[in-house]
């Protein structure tokens, strides 16, 4: 458990370095794009390959970079610093740029000459899959709205249109659940909520690459919820990893979450402005129990029963 409760950390804060916004570029193309998915334990990856090394990409909402590149998997290859990260663990490292990547492949899409591709080493994933060759992130979608289906093993992205909506008639669907609009502060990857949850503010946020999910509470609504028998322990022995029951999204949904971290800080907070001092970040726990349509244009994720 200490093991995965390290990556998760990480997830929260691999995405955050000193390195200039680049122009974006789009990736997908045609009206609807599918792409097969992975799990491995509750972490997403999708096949793929860097200069014809095989492998596995993470798909990490939380980057917001379409690739970051894994940097042992280019030996070789010209790169240079641009900027530097950190882990949880107050660890530095050094962020790469590589002017120039022959072939990138994500399922049977194939990228040629790619420029100015962002890097670093992602040893630390190694021990969730050996297989990895990097993260794909947010701008990989850029100009599309995503479904993910962990019921079907795919991600599924639609292409936004100026004069079209993709889901004016989502509220017809019969596995309809409900919509929620969502807001961002800092970074646009990461979505965020806010209800009010037996009396206390809670901010939600959205992520697909940190474990089952995580949560950052005040001692005295911590112990209200363990006392009501809102929360319990994951595992039979001491762990940080809890059961959260009865959390009440909206008048349409409320969630029961397996298996979440509850963190005492998260150093994630800082760089996408988040003050608030009750938090909960919905990710595999919530991802796998439902689909959802994340309306990147309108900023609304749709949730549907996962049928």
């Amino acid at each position: 458990m200490k093991l995965l409760k390290f990556v998760l950390f990480i997830f929260a804060t691999t995405s955050f370095s000193n390195y200039a916004q680049e122009n974006k570029r789009i990736y997908l193309e045609g009206d609807v794009v599918k792409l097969p998915v992975t799990l491995i334990d509750d972490w997403p990856f999708i096949d793929g390959e860097i200069n014809g090394v095989k492998g596995h990409w993470m798909f990490d909402t939380g980057n917001s970079k379409a690739f970051s590149i894994h940097s042992k998997k280019v030996i070789g290859v010209k790169s240079k610093i641009v900027g530097s990260g950190f882990v949880a663990s107050g660890q530095k490292y050094e962020v790469l740029e590589y002017p120039l990547i022959d072939k990138i492949k994500v399922g049977t899409n194939v990228y040629s000459s790619l420029e100015n591709v962002k890097g670093n080493n992602f040893d630390f994933l190694e021990q969730i899959s050996s297989t990895v060759i990097g993260q794909m992130g947010f701008d990989y979608f850029e100009g599309y709205d995503m479904k993910i289906d962990y019921l079907r093993y795919e991600l599924t992205f639609y292409k936004q249109k100026e004069d079209i909506e993709n889901w004016n008639d989502i509220k017809n669907h019969k596995n309809y659940i409900t919509s929620l609009p969502y807001f961002t502060r800092k970074l646009d990857n990461h979505p965020m909520i806010k209800i009010q949850h037996k009396g206390t503010d809670l901010l939600i946020t959205f992520d697909t690459a940190g474990g089952k999910g995580s949560f950052s509470i005040e001692d005295s609504y911590y112990e209200k919820l363990k006392n009501e028998g809102d929360i319990e322990n994951f595992h039979d022995e001491p762990s940080t990893l809890y059961n959260w029951y009865n959390i009440k999204i909206d008048e349409r949904l409320t969630v029961n979450l397996y298996g979440i971290d509850k963190e005492d800080y998260s150093p994630a907070h800082k760089p996408l402005g988040i003050t608030e001092k009750n938090t909960l970040t919905l990710d595999h726990s919530f991802l796998s129990q439902y689909i959802t349509i994340w309306d990147t244009k309108n900023k609304v994720i749709h949730v549907l029963e996962k049928k």
